[in-house]
């Protein structure tokens, strides 16, 4: 019997049969779209997740009406010219042996006016991050909005796509009519029930008269929307209430889950610090009382988390979506017993939704090549096989050595530490971060797989004699004070007044430094950086206190409010006795005093640490250099340059 029966074997979804149980939910790589349909980004990333094993992979929410247009992202499924791109894109995916499904979405009032249209939704409450007030839809709206959607579906189905989902979920515009919170209407579309599911029970019946007798047709929706300080906050009692009604009618084929809205991204988009599986314990609720299929999503990363949710009963489908951006193919290893070979998504939502955030094609830090399957296809085997030298094991070095060796080439990686992984090591063994430290174990299992040598201790000098055809150098950055010129380019030198003899942060993570008694952190460069710093300094022997000064609002939160972290990071500083000064510079630090610019002193402190940057290590003249060393960007980065020069070298 094969090890996970459950997962790999087929299921039925009303007319539909998937060839397995997992599924590749929408994530959207579709930005730079010129046109209204699938970008060639977008066709290349999904049809490698088809080719990948998936029983079936999924667009992300598409727009069925012109008061729901996003930028230009999104697949515009109110409009005709998707059409020849969308057939493409079934007809291959049908031709990977998987099926193609399609997120019917409208926006709600989490659509900006600055997309050139008002915003709809049931009541005039404003979008909680826009905070817009859309308008309060008519009934002559909601008709028009019912009719798109089954134009939509329309499109969708002449196009070749399988299965079609209305989304439900978070406060999106169908979510927002199903919460009594967000619902206020006092018309047949309010209040009662019925009422509040009137608007979907419509949607779906003209979904499914479009979608005729071979298409599936299913919802997305939320088992709670985590609103803070409301005492009615839609739930899980409200939620399968209302699949049960639409159930009950006859209206679904399956029910999708997910959690969270907009007022709780970190749930709706769970980070690293969430529970792995975040909801099958209540999917499992909702598999006992609906008599349909019922998909799961959030934070399953493994074939064991995926067969055991199969296994226990507490759904029949399994859907991933980083998961499946870190590894396109997740499920064909797994049938091959290759699972060690699998990449391991971290849940850092730096390169998948922090670029989308900002308006960026996702990608993935440990996968450089998703979302970008056309500029890094996959690696090629080289016609003239030699000898490469890498040096410095950090993520930049780790990824060449692999692709190298991958292609054919005979590589020897040195590091002059006893470890790999370099600062993405660092940052691993932070606080709440442990969940990136088997992306470096899968590295090295890949290193030893394809049979890279690796000499650790070895620290390589320039010039130094190797037996090798090409040297390429990845050995990072060094701690430098340089991010203070960020707001004070005038300073002589890189150091704050009084700091030049500082404990700097890369010295406290490398462990060749230490503080004790009242620490002030003074921060200046943001992002994971400070706050990994500020969590292992609390944690540490003899740290009584730690005070960060930041340039940024909050710590961090110039990054973190792309990941979707923030509230949660800066909760749990404040539980953890980190008091953090935002928007405040040191001027100078003296007698364990600090000075601040706008006035005001802090202290005393026993010690002072930096969180100021680094720069990067000097390398030949004339080298192949990746990663730090050519500029401190970022794992993303450090792995990007490692991806392209090895598949070119």
């Amino acid at each position: 019997m094969a090890p996970y029966p459950h997962l790999l074997s087929p299921i039925q979804l009303g007319p539909v049969t998937l060839r397995n149980r997992a599924v590749v939910s929408g994530h959207s790589m579709n930005h730079g779209a010129t046109t209204p349909g699938i970008t060639p980004r977008s066709h290349a990333y999904l049809v490698a997740r088809a080719r990948g094993g998936a029983g079936m992979v999924g667009i992300e929410s598409a727009p069925v009406h012109i008061t729901s247009r996003q930028p230009a992202s999104a697949v515009e499924l109110f409009l005709d010219e998707v059409m020849p791109s969308l057939t493409a894109l079934a007809n291959d995916v049908h031709a990977a042996g998987a099926k193609l499904s399609v997120i019917l979405w409208h926006g709600g009032h989490n659509i900006t006016h600055r997309n050139g249209q008002h915003a709809l939704a049931p009541s005039a409450i404003p979008g909680p991050r826009t905070r817009e007030i859309a308008r309060v839809m008519t009934e002559d709206d909601i008709r028009e909005i019912v009719a798109a959607y089954g134009s939509s579906a329309r499109r969708a189905v002449e196009a070749g796509v399988d299965v079609l989902e209305v989304q439900t979920a978070t406060n999106y515009l169908l979510g927002s009519f199903l919460s009594p919170t967000l619902n206020r209407r006092t018309d047949r579309y309010g209040g009662s029930l019925e009422n509040r599911t009137r608007i979907v029970c419509e949607i779906l019946e003209e979904v499914r008269r479009q979608a005729g007798p071979k298409v599936a047709v299913g919802v997305r929706t939320s088992i709670a929307h985590f609103i803070p300080m409301d005492p009615n906050s839609y739930g899980l009692e409200q939620s399968l209430e209302a699949m049960a009604y639409l159930a009950a009618r006859g209206l679904l084929d399956y029910v999708s889950l997910m959690t969270g809205s907009h007022w709780s991204f970190a749930d709706a988009l769970p980070t690293m610090t969430k529970a792995r599986p975040q909801i099958a314990d209540q999917a499992a609720i909702f598999r006992r009382t609906l008599n349909i299929p019922v998909t799961v999503a959030g934070r399953i990363r493994t074939a064991v988390e995926a067969e055991t949710i199969l296994a226990t009963g507490q759904a029949d489908v399994i859907a991933m979506a980083r998961t499946w951006i870190a590894e396109p193919d997740w499920l064909n290893k797994i049938a091959e017993g290759r699972e060690d070979e699998i990449r391991p998504c971290m849940t850092c939502n730096q390169a998948c939704l922090g670029f989308m955030a900002r308006g960026l094609p996702g990608s993935c830090v440990i996968n450089p090549a998703a979302g970008r399957e056309l500029d890094l296809p996959l690696p090629r085997p080289t016609d003239k096989p030699r000898r490469l030298a890498v040096i410095g094991g950090g993520p930049a070095g780790l990824e060449f050595a692999r692709v190298a060796a991958l292609r054919g080439h005979r590589v020897t990686l040195y590091e002059a530490t006893s470890r790999l992984g370099g600062q993405m090591r660092w940052a691993a063994e932070a606080p709440n971060r442990a969940e990136m430290l088997p992306a470096l174990d899968w590295w090295e299992r890949e290193l030893t797989r394809l049979q890279v040598r690796v000499e650790r201790n070895r620290s390589i000098k320039a010039g130094e004699p190797l037996d090798a055809d090409e040297v390429v150098w990845a050995i990072g950055s060094e701690p430098s004070s340089v991010a203070v010129w960020r707001l004070r380019p005038h300073l002589a030198t890189r150091a704050i007044p009084g700091t030049e003899q500082a404990v700097h942060g890369r010295d406290i993570f490398a462990g060749t430094a230490s503080v004790q008694g009242k620490v002030l952190v003074i921060d200046e460069e943001g992002s994971w950086a400070a706050v990994s710093l500020a969590e292992t300094l609390a944690a540490a022997p003899g740290v009584q206190s730690v005070t960060v000064t930041t340039s940024d609002v909050g710590l961090g939160s110039g990054d973190l409010a792309f990941t979707y972290e923030d509230a949660d990071v800066q909760k749990r500083l404040r539980e953890n006795g980190i008091k953090v000064e935002g928007g405040r510079l040191v001027d100078k630090v003296e007698g364990g005093m600090a000075s601040l610019a706008n006035g005001g002193t802090l202290g005393p402190f026993d010690a002072v640490v930096l969180s100021t940057g680094s720069l990067p290590r000097a390398t030949p003249h004339g080298a192949h250099v990746i990663g730090d060393c050519l500029s401190p960007r970022g794992f993303w980065a450090a792995t990007t340059d490692a991806a392209r020069l090895a598949r070119v070298l």
